[in-house]
């Protein structure tokens, strides 16, 4: 039966990458230093060698799924999964469940409303998140790239605020003129707009803003 890998480099089951990089080359060292030696001595050091390798294979593994855990299995992490994924009602409704709602519940907030393309509601979640937490350099990034897009495009028409909306299915939904009117800004100001909230749209869309 293959023992724990942890224990095999004799460390505890939440060991970090530094300690599980020292454990193995500490052990490795050991092993390697015998490996050459007549009898028995060599012949163990070749099976627990070989039995190292193997747990710190292991180890690195367990920690890479530590890791996408921590990141996905929180709740901001499952929020923006279900944007991605563009389960945009879904991403809400979990939103909706965060408390407290620090700068980055308002963050994931402007994202959601930016995917429905309300964006002076967006931009007025930015602002928060960028006065809870105002050295927070993403919040600030995606406020100034919002505020240029914005500034960029008065007069054409494609923002509109939640009071210009109507409700379906529990949801603030634009009215198909507001909608039409929406789809009319230029070709620049969309790729401004889509490269603003970067962080839960697929990467850097302009990467010289």
């Amino acid at each position: 039966m293959q023992r724990d890998p942890y224990s095999v480099l004799g460390l505890s089951n939440d060991a970090t990458r530094e300690q599980i990089d020292e454990a193995y080359y500490s052990l490795k060292s050991d092993c390697e230093a015998k490996l050459f030696e007549e009898g028995k001595v060599g012949t163990d050091a070749s099976r627990k060698l070989a039995e190292i390798e193997r747990a710190y294979s292991d180890c690195l593994e367990d920690l890479d799924k530590r890791i996408s855990f921590d990141s996905f299995g929180s709740n901001y992490g499952e929020v923006e999964q279900l944007i991605k994924d563009s389960r945009i009602d879904e991403a809400q409704r979990k939103l909706d469940t965060i408390e407290p709602r620090d700068a980055e519940w308002h963050y994931m907030q402007s994202v959601i409303y930016y995917k429905r393309n309300w964006h002076i509601e967006s931009k007025k979640q930015l602002e928060i998140a960028v006065a809870l937490d105002p050295d927070n350099a993403k919040y600030k990034r995606s406020l100034d790239k919002m505020t240029a897009q914005m500034n960029g495009a008065q007069g054409g028409g494609e923002a509109r605020s939640s009071e210009q909306q109507t409700v379906r299915g529990g949801y603030t939904q634009p009215n198909s003129a507001d909608a039409t009117s929406m789809a009319c800004c230029n070709t620049c100001s969309t790729l401004i707009c889509c490269d603003c909230l970067c962080e839960c749209c697929g990467g850097d869309l302009i990467p010289c803003c």
